[in-house]
């Protein structure tokens, strides 16, 4: 007995497993990898049977891309359940930054096997539009790479669309990278020692323009970490002001990586500013009384003598910046804006114009990779290249 085809409304012949509903769409049933039976639909023949093709391509490589139904939300949540090499501040942080800028949007609940790279470089457009610093859309990147690794190696989907997204926005990191020069360092410092408002916050901004340490470094250190005799600093600790187990606070944790437990070198300079540091805190009995984590006696404290919060070191400096560019006439050179990592900065640069070792320098601020401080270091080459093609001006020819 013959077998009779069957055929959609234009008289086409229908494949096995398709089929054409009432309403014209079409329906391609099949059985997924836990053998359940599924579909997908088109509305027309061709559109279905690519869908098709699609789906015999995955599961024949046994990706399961039509049955998974996992969102993004649930993905981020399943691949940091499984992450153990992170600290609990640093998960922290993740959640929240996740919860804030992801998790209640349309595409924190949307499929992921429906995520394409358009909507993860619409994301970063938007984050980049929002003004939110390099840095921080880096760390984005750094949570849903791995989290579309994890659906890739799960076999939910075939590809990360997450891949060189954030490549393009790195240059409107540049502007968080730019040192102070020679005579703005020289005029912002002569400025608060000047000054009876801030001239207290003098010991803290030197030592941070001599030693380059990070901010939580800085706020973190202890009189026991300063070791006069060896004129020697250990950093091995920091403070952060972060939500852990539903509060906020500070907390003291060890440096990310190795290279941030370092012992620096005590300038004469650093040395100075130190003793009059704690002579301040003798006199004014502002001798911190606080313990975090195990931590106390801290260098730097507040009137309360309580360790300075991050946020309160920066707004420090911005109201010195602000405070003395009232001060300055339209024709002279105004201050630009300066936080705690631009003072770093300038500090790591000054060491490499001083011609000190790359590896050294790179020991000295703790950084993890050495291509961190070349990068400082080709831009003092450039500068200094700039600065004796000057000098050639002034040579006259003699014919």
């Amino acid at each position: 007995m013959k077998m009779v085809r069957r055929k959609d409304n234009k008289g086409r012949v229908l494949q096995k497993g398709e089929s054409q509903r009432k309403d014209g769409r079409y329906v391609y049933q099949y059985t997924d990898l836990q053998g359940t039976r599924k579909s997908i639909y088109a509305k027309d023949l061709s559109d279905l049977r690519k869908k098709k093709r699609e789906v015999i391509r995955d599961l024949e490589d046994r990706i399961d891309t039509y049955g998974a139904t996992i969102t993004l939300n649930q993905l981020f949540d399943r691949y940091l359940s499984l992450k153990t090499n992170i600290r609990n501040s640093t998960r922290q942080n993740y959640i929240d930054l996740w919860n804030n800028n992801i998790r209640h949007t349309p595409l924190g609940s949307k499929q992921v096997r429906k995520i394409v790279k358009s909507d993860i470089l619409k994301l970063y457009k938007s984050f980049s539009d929002r003004g939110l610093k390099y840095s921080t859309l880096r760390t984005f990147d750094g949570m849903l790479i791995p989290s579309f690794n994890l659906a890739v190696a799960d076999d939910l989907i075939r590809k990360n669309p997450c891949i060189g997204c954030a490549r393009e926005y790195k240059k409107s990191d540049a502007r968080e990278r730019v040192a102070l020069s020679r005579s703005q360092e020289r005029e912002f410092v002569n400025y608060i020692g000047s000054s009876t408002i801030y001239a207290k916050h003098l010991p803290m901004i030197k030592v941070a323009l001599k030693t380059g340490m990070r901010c939580g470094e800085l706020i973190g250190l202890t009189w026991s970490d300063v070791d006069f005799d060896k004129e020697e600093i250990s950093v091995n600790h920091q403070l952060v002001y972060r939500k852990v187990d539903g509060k906020y606070k500070l907390y003291a944790e060890a440096p990310k990586t190795k290279s941030g437990t370092r012992v620096i070198p005590m300038t004469k300079d650093v040395r100075r500013e130190l003793l009059i540091q704690k002579q301040r805190q003798i006199m004014h009995g502002t001798t911190s009384k606080e313990i975090i984590d195990g931590y106390r006696d801290f260098c730097f404290t507040t009137k309360r003598r309580a360790p300075i919060m991050p946020s309160a070191v920066n707004n420090v400096l911005y109201n010195i910046v602000n405070s003395y560019n009232k001060t300055v006439k339209d024709c002279e050179e105004r201050l630009p804006n300066i936080s705690a990592h631009i003072l770093r900065h300038t500090a790591c640069t000054r060491m490499a114009e001083s011609g000190i070792d790359v590896k050294v320098l790179q020991y000295i601020m703790g950084h993890n990779s050495i291509n961190v401080t070349m990068e400082v270091y080709n831009h003092v080459s450039v500068e200094r290249s700039r600065e004796e093609m000057k000098k050639t001006e002034s040579i006259r020819l003699i014919i």
